[in-house]
Order: structure tokens, then C-alpha cells, then sequence
């Protein structure tokens, strides 16, 4: 760097408001492109990181639009879940009624509800399902419940295991689980805020059955 650059230098780092308060000093200073090597101007240097901030904001509203939308969806079929369920005065046709809803509302492929004293879960997965505070979500071969899906043709790959309780009661009474054989459709991953929401339901429905 020769002596004029760092007088330059000093300078700019001594008065940093310098080129704010006389702008047009801009359009002299060039400085090279990193992606194809030419000089450009710190102006036109600007204006494309502004351009590139600008785009990735209009991306993230995007996201944010879509996941609204999504969001939107899965409450009104909540809502659709819980009119059925409040409309099904039977209480015998309550876990019927449960699980064909889901089933057609939310597309599980896999839907089984066990309730104690009416299934022949093993007692040692029940054990597992009282063992889990909310739900499991993840994949099949770790599932607290294996023998639930036996009678399935085909095994799912990513399960969703509902233990069914009343109320703060620790023990559960029965387990809803959804099954897919898409390994990814109930990853570890997933966020399970709506999961609780229907678990709420299946558990406060359900639970008219056990008075």
C-alpha cells in the first residue's frame, strides 16, 4: 500500500462519516466483484447486496405465506375433527367415528385405536405407552408399541403413538397410533404442535368412554 492509500486509510477510518456526508464521492471509488473479478463502482456494489437482501426477504415471505396457508388448513380440519367427534352422540361409535375421520381429514393411511380391556396389546407396550408423557413421533422400528400395527398388510416406516388418558391421570386407558409407510411423513423431526392438538381431542373424546 503506498503512502497516499494509507493517508486514504487513515483518514476514513478517522472521519467513517465521511462518505455518508458527501455521497457523491461514491461513484468514484471502484471496487472488484468477487464473483466475476471486474471493478464496479461501491455504489453499484451496494445496490446488488441491497438487491440480494431484498430477494431473500421476498423468500422468506414466501415461506412464511405458504406456511400460513398450511397452517390454516390443518386447523380447519381440527375443526372438522372436532364438530364429528361433538356430532357422534353414540358413545359406541365414538372410536370408529375417530378413526375414520382422520383417516379421511388428514390422510393417514395407517390409523389404529387399541383401548384397554377391548385389544390384546401386549402388557409389556403398554407399559411403554404409559411410560411416554405426550406422544412418540418418529420411526417405526423405535415405536413404544410394535404389536400395534401388526394387522397392518403392509408395516409403516414413521408412527405417531398417542397414549390415551384422562385428564392429568398417568395412566393411559389406550393408544391411538398413525402409521404411513413414507419413512419421512412422521420423522423425528416434525413439529408436533398439531400432533398435541389431536391428541388433546382423541383423549377428551375418548375419555366419555371410560365413566
Amino acid at each position: 500500500m503506498s503512502e497516499d492509500a494509507i493517508h486514504v486509510a487513515d483518514f476514513l477510518k478517522a472521519n467513517p462519516d465521511f462518505l455518508i456526508k458527501n455521497p457523491g464521492v461514491l461513484a468514484f471509488v471502484r471496487l472488484p466483484e468477487q464473483s466475476s473479478g471486474n471493478v464496479a463502482s461501491l455504489q453499484d456494489r451496494q445496490l446488488q447486496t441491497m438487491r440480494e437482501k431484498v430477494k431473500a426477504l421476498e423468500h422468506r415471505i414466501a415461506d412464511m405465506s405458504n406456511a400460513a396457508v398450511e397452517n390454516q388448513a390443518i386447523l380447519d380440519k381440527l375443526l372438522q375433527l372436532s364438530r364429528h367427534l361433538l356430532a357422534t352422540r353414540s358413545d359406541q361409535q365414538l372410536p370408529d367415528a375417530l378413526v375414520n375421520k382422520i383417516k379421511t381429514e388428514f390422510s393417514v393411511p395407517m390409523v389404529r385405536l387399541a383401548l384397554w380391556g377391548k385389544s390384546d396389546v401386549p402388557e409389556s407396550d403398554r407399559s411403554q405407552i404409559d411410560a411416554i408423557k405426550r406422544l412418540y413421533c418418529g420411526f417405526a422400528d423405535q415405536s413404544p408399541a410394535p404389536a400395534l400395527f401388526q394387522a397392518e398388510d403392509v408395516h409403516p416406516r414413521s408412527v405417531v403413538i398417542i397414549p390415551l388418558r384422562v385428564g392429568a391421570n398417568p395412566d393411559s386407558f389406550g393408544v391411538l397410533g398413525l402409521g404411513s409407510p413414507d419413512k419421512d411423513r412422521f420423522a423425528p423431526t416434525l413439529e408436533t404442535d398439531f400432533l398435541n392438538t389431536l391428541a388433546e381431542l382423541a383423549c377428551a373424546a375418548l375419555s366419555r368412554l371410560q365413566s
